[in-house]
């Protein structure tokens, strides 16, 4: 019976040793690959050794099963090593549509990820990433469907669903992005931020201030240093009318966000004092908002209704003439301006 030669041992050695590769499987098939080898290794030498007809039969048996062994383990270690390749070849096309994101390369970053998603349909960061890039290109329905793919691959994936929410709202259909987020709660009820675009949509849009704190609140829930979540929750307390409570949720986001500077909080505390007609605290928040933010319309109005309150009117009429510098409030601060300006036309009030 015939066995390797020396020569081309050393060519299937070589061979074996060159498919070497990173992933766990494939450092198990190397070690096994090892083992194999050193037990070809001993059997040659006994083969060298001037055996007995029937020992060197049963070592030829022994060396027969061992080359097929290696065979095998040759197999998986070159399947293996095709499959990292396509691996690589995935992250390398994913990675190269997140630097033409970063570019701003939007169409670039679209055929990068198409090409990931063309190697692996199942990676759905891929798909994520095209819904990011065909919205900037202000393409919405390819979009929508590039994250509807995401989710497909892994319901459980959060970030797809909050882009296509927002895609959804953008596109004026805010029942399909309350239903989204109902889907993302379903299948992560853990998801804090799921809670909040759910909050928001239902705060910002439907104006149903009930359904609003109640997403909020479950946000905060699951993530206490959830600031933006604190802070829409204040300001669904006070369209509620549950002004303490919406100062105390105001606070807590001042208290947990990692910004340097947040005007937002500041104003809406504003809007709290002056409806409880705690003018003097409300034009502080207000002032503070103001040097976060210079000239802050909102704030700027608020400061001008506490400042006519404690009867400063120059003081008021200053912060109106800033607030209405702003197309949304010029009207309404017009309107203060004129009731102090011009008394005796309003009955003297």
């Amino acid at each position: 019976m015939r066995f390797l030669s020396r020569s081309h041992y050393l060519i299937v050695l070589g061979l074996l040793t060159l498919f070497v590769v990173g992933s766990v499987a494939g450092q198990d098939l190397n070690q096994q690959k090892q083992v194999l080898i050193q037990k070809i290794r001993d059997i040659d030498k006994q083969l060298a050794d001037s055996p007995s007809p029937q020992e060197y039969e049963d070592l030829m048996n022994q060396r027969n099963k061992v080359e097929a062994e290696i065979k095998g383990v040759t197999a998986k270690l070159m399947a293996d090593v095709e499959a990292m390749k396509k691996i690589n070849a995935v992250k390398k096309a994913y990675n190269a549509g997140n630097n033409a994101y970063k570019l701003g390369s939007y169409q670039e970053a679209v055929t990068n990820y198409d090409r990931a998603i063309s190697l692996d349909s199942t990676f759905y960061k891929a798909h994520y990433g095209k819904g990011l890039s065909l919205k900037k290109l202000r393409k919405y329905k390819e979009a929508a469907k590039a994250h509807q793919g995401a989710i497909g691959q892994n319901p459980s994936y959060v970030n797809s669903y909050v882009a296509l929410g927002k895609l959804y709202v953008k596109m004026g259909q805010e029942d399909k992005a309350i239903q989204n987020y109902d889907s993302a709660i379903q299948n992560n009820p853990g998801a804090a931020k799921a809670y909040y675009e759910l909050g928001a949509v239902y705060l910002n849009y439907k104006k149903d201030y009930t359904k609003a704190a109640q997403n909020l609140t479950k946000a905060t829930q699951l993530d206490g240093e959830y600031d933006l979540a604190h802070y829409s929750l204040g300001v669904s307390l006070t369209e509620l009318g549950r002004l303490g409570d919406a100062l105390l949720t105001l606070d807590k986001a001042l208290e947990v966000t990692k910004r340097k500077k947040w005007h937002l909080p500041h104003w809406r505390k504003a809007v709290v004092y002056n409806k409880q007609g705690n003018h003097t605290l409300a034009r502080v928040e207000a002032e503070e908002a103001l040097k976060q933010k210079k000239d802050y319309a909102p704030a700027a109005y608020e400061a001008g209704k506490a400042s006519k309150e404690l009867g400063a009117l120059d003081q008021a009429i200053a912060y109106f003439n800033v607030a209405k510098k702003n197309r949304t409030w010029r009207t309404t601060a017009e309107y203060e301006i004129d009731l102090i300006v011009n008394r005796d036309k309003y009955g003297g009030k």
